[in-house]
Order: C-alpha cells, then sequence, then structure tokens
C-alpha cells in the first residue's frame, strides 16, 4: 500500500510538470469583447462589388469621399473601439499585410493609404445599440493611376476592471476585426507590376542566418501570383550551396519584400559568391538578376559561430524533453505494476 501510494504521488508530480494553474484557470474565465461586435460594411455607389465583404471604390484624381462602417454592441454594457488605418505591405513569406505591422514602406509609395484615409481614433458603442464610423478620403490631385490599398482594424478595447483583473489570474482575448479597403484611381487595368532588386545582404533572423534578398514592387499594382527561385552559389562554380524556392506569392502595391534564404544548415567560409534571382508572375512577368557579393573570414566565424550555438542549444532542449519523457515513462510504468499488484 505505501509503495501504491508513492506511485500516485510521482504520478502527479510528473503530471504537475506540464501543467500551469494559471493558463488553466485564464482558459476558463477569458474575456472574448470580439465575440459582443460586429459590423457591417455600408457600401457607396461607386463600390465596385457589394458581394466582397471590404471596400473595392473606383476613385477620380482629386476626389474627396466619405465612408461608413456600422459597428454592433450585443453586450450588456457600452463597448469602446480602437480604429487603426494601416496602408497594405508585404511579409518575408509573400502575404500582404492589412493590419498593424513593423514593415517598411517602400521608396516608391508617394501616395500613402493612412495619409489619405482619415478617421476617429476610438468609437463608443451604447450597450446592445451600434454606432457608425465615418472615414474621410481625400485623394490629392496630382495622385496617379493605380491602386491604393490599406486595412481598417476594429479592436475592442477592455476596461480599467477587466486590466486590472487579466494582470491577476484572467487573459483578456486582444482579437480585432480587419476590414480591406482598396481605392481605384482611374483606369488601373492596364498597369503592369514592376519589379525592382534593391539589395542584398547578410542577417540573423530567428537566430539563424539568412541571405536576404530585398526586392520592390515600384507599381501601384499587386503582383500576383509570384514565383521566387534563389541560387546561391560560389563564384564561378556551377553547385547550388544554397537555394530558395516559394510559390503563390503577392505583393502590395509599391511595397518591398525580404526574401530569406537559410544558410544555418550548411554553414558558409569565407570567399565570393554569387546569387542567381529569377522571379515570375501569374500575369506573365519575368524578372531576373545576377548579384555577387563576398563573405570576409570575420564574418563566416560569426555565422558558423552562431551555428554551432544553436545545434548545441537546440541538442540540450531535445535532451532535457527526452529526460522528462523518460521520467513520465517509467513514473507511468511503475505505478501501473504498483496498482496490479
Amino acid at each position: 500500500m505505501k509503495k501504491q501510494s508513492i506511485s500516485i504521488l510521482l504520478v502527479l508530480f510528473c503530471l504537475a510538470l506540464f501543467f500551469d494553474p494559471i493558463k488553466g484557470l485564464a482558459k476558463q474565465d477569458s474575456t472574448n469583447l470580439i465575440g459582443g461586435l460586429s459590423y457591417e460594411v455600408l457600401y457607396p455607389e461607386n463600390q465596385k462589388n457589394k458581394n466582397l465583404g471590404y471596400f473595392d471604390l473606383q476613385m477620380k484624381t482629386g476626389q474627396e469621399q466619405k465612408v461608413s462602417l456600422k459597428l454592433y454592441n450585443s453586450l450588456p454594457k457600452k463597448l469602446t473601439v480602437e480604429v487603426r488605418l494601416n496602408t497594405a505591405k508585404t511579409n518575408s513569406i509573400g502575404k500582404v499585410e492589412y493590419g498593424p505591422n513593423e514593415l517598411k514602406e517602400d521608396a516608391s509609395l508617394i501616395n500613402e493609404f493612412i495619409n489619405i484615409v482619415k478617421g476617429p481614433k476610438k468609437v463608443v458603442i451604447p450597450s446592445r445599440g451600434n454606432s457608425q464610423v465615418d472615414l474621410v478620403i481625400s485623394l490629392p490631385k496630382d495622385t496617379p493611376q493605380g491602386l491604393i490599398a490599406g486595412g481598417i482594424q476594429l479592436q475592442p478595447v477592455a476596461d480599467s476592471q477587466a486590466k486590472e483583473q487579466s494582470k491577476k489570474d484572467v487573459v483578456v482575448n486582444e482579437f480585432a476585426f480587419l476590414v480591406g479597403m482598396l481605392l481605384r484611381v482611374g483606369a488601373t487595368d492596364s498597369i503592369k507590376p514592376e519589379l525592382k532588386l534593391n539589395k542584398t545582404y547578410i542577417a540573423f533572423k530567428e537566430s539563424k542566418s539568412h541571405f536576404f534578398v530585398n526586392i520592390s514592387n515600384i507599381r501601384p499594382v499587386y503582383v500576383e501570383g509570384m514565383e521566387v527561385v534563389i541560387q546561391v552559389r560560389k563564384a564561378n562554380k556551377q553547385k547550388v550551396l544554397f537555394e530558395y524556392q516559394k510559390k503563390g506569392m503577392r505583393m502590395a502595391p509599391n511595397s518591398m519584400i525580404d526574401l530569406p534564404v537559410d544558410l544555418a544548415d550548411k554553414g558558409i567560409t569565407a570567399g565570393d559568391y554569387s546569387a542567381q534571382i529569377d522571379v515570375t508572375s501569374k500575369t506573365g512577368g519575368k524578372w531576373s538578376w545576377t548579384e555577387d557579393f563576398n563573405v570576409n573570414a570575420l564574418e563566416a566565424n560569426g555565422l558558423n559561430k552562431q551555428l554551432v550555438e544553436n545545434k548545441t542549444g537546440n541538442k540540450v532542449i531535445f535532451l532535457v524533453c527526452f529526460l522528462i519523457l523518460c521520467v513520465g515513462v517509467l513514473v507511468f510504468i511503475l505505478s501501473y505494476k504498483a496498482i496490479k499488484r
């Protein structure tokens, strides 16, 4: 009986290693404000398609226009909603970001979405009521033909009491709605995307060394169905040392993308290298560049040292997880035998 009690205690101790009581409680008592918020897009007459769920407006140079969203609150208390306007940009995996982000603007972006579209910072919706958000679009007279893209983020704000409670044992869900807005200035169908190679460089990302290729779409249209192939070789050699391939990518108008070629798996030695960069699009666009670069001994040593440290760290984490798993299995076997006896 004593052995059986000890075995059960060991099992409970092992389970405690994998359970966080604060997180478990938080999951049960979370406050989901987004569940009480809904919205309706009030389409104006110049909306291209009223079944899209976002604004797609045909505009003229110098035009000013007001568009609106209607927000509904189903909660038994008033709801404050933050309204954030964001310019559409392209992230490193070839997806267009319409929400808040830290991506840089491209130099070709003359008329930025957040400078053209203005609206309130916050909106208060009464209990079980609704409020209207009015956005004013002001296109400069010298706006060139093309697309201007962005997003409208609607995020419920937790009251001070909920925030104080979340600091203790409750997680307040910070979800948000995102409504896209596309402004079509003049005739846009004949505009073709144009890609430009800005630079290549080596840097760390997520504790791994990468060879980055920075490319811009310098036209006010999307690049659809973009496929990228990057091959890195030693100078004057045919063998491919590092390769990056990705299909189905998309770039926002007048935006840039940082394409990461992972160098961490094989390491890199000092010397001269050549990168072949080939990009195609769904509409038949083709772009190719050959970029030569040099890695000196100091850079190579630093990159390879980081590679060794990462591998060592991964081995330690794997060993710790393996030991915990072994202890769990051993405790389970002992407890099972004890209970059986």
